[in-house]
């Protein structure tokens, strides 16, 4: 079997995964390598930090720019920069409002995994120079680097820059929430601009799961872009190992001082939107629940629900006096 690395997975609790559940899901998928991330509902520095001590054969961090200030916020990337998180994950909005930041990543070495919209128009020309300045960084895009009209690419000077930078890679990730899109034809003009070397994989798990998609079907998603097997194994594997883990990291722990758990953007849980949202504290057993269940092997999210749902109906049945 040919090694998998997914390049976007969640681990943060109590929202995401610990570490313990990242490790099982990798070891049941064939995933050897994970790049790790959390979101603004629940900055877990702290537990990305032990996985990638842990595990740094394993495992690559990108962290993100949270603090109680902009002074504490700089101060924050740089501890997590230090304590071996390879980059940033940074919004195309947020780039354009904090500029300085860029160079904070490009003099440590370090990148940022960048997600927006539109090309990430609003960011492009600050990135591409960026990549300029430079050279030992490079520019993950997130989440298809903002799906819109393929025409996009070639209308915007600054955008063509950008995508057709040598450092400048796309995450094709949130493959189930973008469906609104026009994904596969920006997919595919992406592919056609900067080739498969420049394209890697992400599951955007455990999100993916509330979406009812399988970790299959995001990894094959790519599949209906008519890869060659040279292509699958490069997005799947070989690029990422390239940019991510070709070279050793020696990780130490964040320092507790840097736990933002309590600045977090609070957010219900939600499923198969928009159907049904759930608080953190009342989803998590529920994930864990049906991983023991035997997850997507035995069938999907909605499936397992709908089955607990009904058993909970018999058993209420059966105790109506």
């Amino acid at each position: 079997m040919t090694p998998i690395i997914d390049a976007y997975a969640h681990v943060a609790l109590p929202r995401f995964l610990a570490l313990e559940d990242m490790l099982r899901l990798m070891d049941r998928e064939g995933v050897t390598a994970a790049l790790l991330s959390t979101a603004e509902t629940c900055p877990d520095l702290l537990e990305i930090s032990r996985a990638l001590v842990a595990h740094p054969d394993r495992f690559r961090a990108v962290g993100m720019p949270v603090g109680r200030s902009p002074e504490h916020v700089r101060a924050a990337i740089r501890a997590q920069l230090a304590s071996g998180f390879s980059g940033i994950r940074l919004p195309a909005a947020f780039i354009a409002a904090n500029p300085d930041v860029l160079a904070i990543l490009g003099e440590a070495g370090a990148f940022p995994l960048v997600v927006g919209d539109q090309g990430l128009r609003v960011a492009a020309e600050l990135l591409a120079d960026f990549l300029d300045e430079f050279p030992a960084s490079f520019v993950l895009a997130g989440h298809f680097a903002g799906p819109a009209d393929p025409a996009l690419l070639s209308a915007h000077p600054e955008v063509s820059r950008l995508f057709d930078h040598p450092r400048f890679h796309v995450a094709f990730t949130r493959h189930g929430a973008l469906g609104h899109t026009p994904l596969e034809a920006w997919a595919a003009a992406v592919v056609a601009r900067i080739g498969w070397g420049r394209v890697l994989w992400g599951s955007e798990w455990p999100v993916a799961l509330w979406r009812d998609e399988t970790y299959r079907t995001t990894l094959d998603w790519a599949l209906r872009l008519n890869p060659t097997a040279a292509d699958l194994q490069a997005i799947r594997h070989d690029n990422a190992h390239r940019l991510l883990f070709a070279r050793p990291i020696a990780p130490r722990p964040l320092g507790p001082e840097w736990d933002m758990t309590a600045l977090k953007r609070h957010a219900d849980v939600w499923l198969f939107p928009p159907s049904l949202n759930l608080s953190e504290e009342r989803h998590r057993p529920i994930m864990l629940a049906y991983e023991a269940w035997g997850g997507e092997r035995r069938g999907r999210y909605s499936e397992f629900m709908l089955q607990m749902a009904e058993t909970g109906i018999a058993n209420q049945g059966n105790h109506t006096p």
